[in-house]
């Protein structure tokens, strides 16, 4: 670790889960989303320019199949072990949606623009948004379902070094199932007792409340994060989730922006990293207010970046330089 510490003082990491509406299937009102998924083609266009315009290293977590050009290619392209969820709808149920719907499951000229942004990594946030902590969900069919990822990436030329896990559930299991398809970075959950669990919140409406207020005062603490080794992999927790500006709480904003602010100089000045992430559909409403709110977080960053050497990093710059086999290329 620390190789990994003089080689990383004082990082800011920003994932990003890219998943359009895949990410959402398994809810019964997942069309009520639409507008935040519609809205990801001028949001992400414009995140994108603000990267480049500031020199933003960025990793887009994507689902595979956001990349699949059409309903056609996805539905040609299917694992041979299908998710066995016990209680939810799995992306494979949503053939007639996906296809009377194609721009809110299939981005495949948004990942092309990704690509071609520099600094930016597309990693994965595997094929088919597949959740590891559901019943019925095994370990050989998220190994199956990371070999369609690899294979979908491949055809756009890329081969995907990390990932992040879709609803942040995060198994030990699971994680060793993507060592082994040839991932070498993830970004894990904050070893606090709000976040240790992911998507799913202990201690009930207190424990949301809790989670939620943290947004805006310090409750957690600073949330730094630093790189840790599990196994072949090198885990990189979250540190906090950058919520989409709110017309309800839009008097509260400027407390919002100082928490991730700290949190950022708090990385700086102890040669930590700072991790934020969202989702592009977060962005896809309000998209005006969200890109300004991000802009006076990335000028933050170039702040502390003059003052402090911060760095703008991406996940797969922080895998193990001496590992290169990919066990899934043979498989």
């Amino acid at each position: 670790m620390a190789g990994y510490e003089r080689r990383y003082l004082s990082s800011f990491v920003i994932s990003l889960d890219f998943e359009m509406l895949w990410g959402m299937t398994d809810l019964p009102d997942a069309m009520a989303y639409r507008r935040h998924v519609e809205g990801e083609w001028d949001a992400v266009p414009r995140m994108l320019s603000l990267f480049r315009r500031h020199g933003i290293h960025a990793t887009w977590a994507t689902v595979g199949m956001v990349m699949c050009a059409d309903h056609a290619e996805w539905r040609s392209l299917r694992p041979d072990l299908l998710p066995g969820y016990s209680h939810i709808r799995s992306s494979y149920e949503m053939d007639a949606v996906a296809r009377d719907n194609p721009k809110l499951f299939f981005g495949r000229p948004l990942v092309e623009r990704i690509l071609a942004t520099p600094g930016q990594e597309l990693a994965t946030h595997t094929y088919s948004h597949f959740y590891c902590g559901e019943a019925g969900a095994t370990p050989e069919q998220f190994a199956a379902d990371l070999r369609c990822a690899h294979e979908v990436a491949a055809g756009l030329g890329v081969r995907c070094r990390s990932m992040a896990f879709p609803r942040n559930q995060v198994i030990k299991e699971f994680v060793a199932v993507a060592g082994n398809a040839g991932i070498r970075v993830y970004r894990g959950n904050p070893d606090h007792w709000l976040y240790r669990t992911g998507h799913s919140v202990p201690g009930g409406l207190a424990g949301r409340g809790a989670r939620f207020a943290d947004s805006w005062v310090t409750l957690s603490g600073s949330r730094t994060a630093y790189p840790e080794e599990d196994g072949m992999l090198v885990n990189i927790p979250a540190s906090l989730f950058m919520r989409p500006w709110s017309r309800r709480l839009a008097a509260l904003e400027s407390l919002r922006l100082n928490r991730l602010k700290r949190s950022m100089t708090s990385a700086a000045r102890a040669g930590d990293i700072c991790h934020l992430w969202w989702h592009p559909h977060n962005f896809g409403v309000d998209t005006d207010r969200n890109l300004a709110m991000l802009e006076s977080v990335i000028k933050h960053f170039l702040v502390l970046q003059d003052r402090y050497g911060m760095q703008s990093a991406r996940l797969e710059d922080f895998a193990p330089a001496s590992r290169e086999s990919y066990s899934w290329v043979q498989q």
